[in-house]
């Protein structure tokens, strides 16, 4: 199986007739570019799923130039919430989009033998993610009825540090209990998310993880404490490409790049 991941797109408002006045690439033509890649050389893939933060500003008018954006891909796309999403802007300007029964944006569907679970950590107005009480129990309800299935997880927020000390403080806030309850059920084989605007990778709880990279920007590694970013160069937009083991879902993961286009 293989899967497109994307994450961080933060659609703004429609670049200006004079792009150059913008001062840098518009995150719609970075993402057109990027699904031009896409479409170019894994168009066989089965399924693209897009971590969070797929507008910046959570407006109707972001969302409707995202959705018209991906449009062109070729294959069916699923969309969890980020931190600079809004919930109820993204349910009507996506509306095909699943939800449970409290409207957080979590659901799941089973492809090939595997259950892939999508999770909703937005706290409406801040940057640090969340899984409530409602939302945990939504979890462990699912994962107690697929039992039987090997379970990939998305999410925004990191549920674990990653050594940046600005993003570890804004990631999962209640990491512990979400790990108590996939730990409980020992199906999950693996965890992908966005939020840090570049690819990296590791374990926790003994269950691999997969951090995408952003399709606008990525940032310079920012690993001392209070001093910014560094100054150096930015990530290019990229995406990731997983390639999925039917038989135990375990997970290759590549990063592929794409050069910003000329402003």
């Amino acid at each position: 199986m293989k899967i497109i991941h994307l994450s961080d797109c933060h659609f703004i408002d429609p670049a200006p007739k004079d792009a150059a006045a913008a001062g840098k690439a518009h995150p719609q033509h970075t993402l057109q570019n990027v699904i031009a890649d896409i479409n170019k050389w894994q168009s066989d893939a089965e399924l693209c799923i897009i971590s969070g933060d797929l507008t910046h500003d959570g407006t109707a008018l972001q969302y409707g130039l995202f959705a018209s954006t991906i449009n062109a891909l070729p294959m069916p796309v699923h969309v969890i919430p980020g931190n600079h999403d809004a919930r109820a802007a993204l349910l009507a300007g996506l509306p095909a989009t699943g939800r449970d029964e409290n409207g957080f944006i979590n659901y799941a569907f089973t492809h090939k033998g595997i259950r892939l679970v999508f999770l909703d950590t937005l706290i409406e107005g801040e940057d640090a993610g969340i899984l409530c009480e409602k939302r945990l129990a939504w979890l462990t309800r699912e994962l107690a009825t697929s039992q039987n299935l090997p379970v990939l997880i998305f999410m925004h927020h990191p549920p674990v540090a990653v050594g940046l000390p600005f993003m570890d403080s804004i990631n999962l806030q209640n990491a512990d209990e979400f790990g108590d309850v996939i730990s409980m059920h020992g199906n999950v084989k693996h965890i992908f998310f966005g939020h840090l605007h570049r690819p990296c990778h590791g374990i926790w709880r003994n269950i691999p993880w997969t951090c995408g990279p952003s399709s606008y920007t990525g940032q310079p590694l920012a690993m001392q404490p209070g001093t910014g970013l560094p100054d150096k160069a930015w990530l290019e937009p990229g995406y990731g490409i997983a390639l999925i083991n039917e038989n135990d879902a375990s997970v290759c993961y590549h990063v592929e790049t794409v050069p910003n286009p000329k402003i």
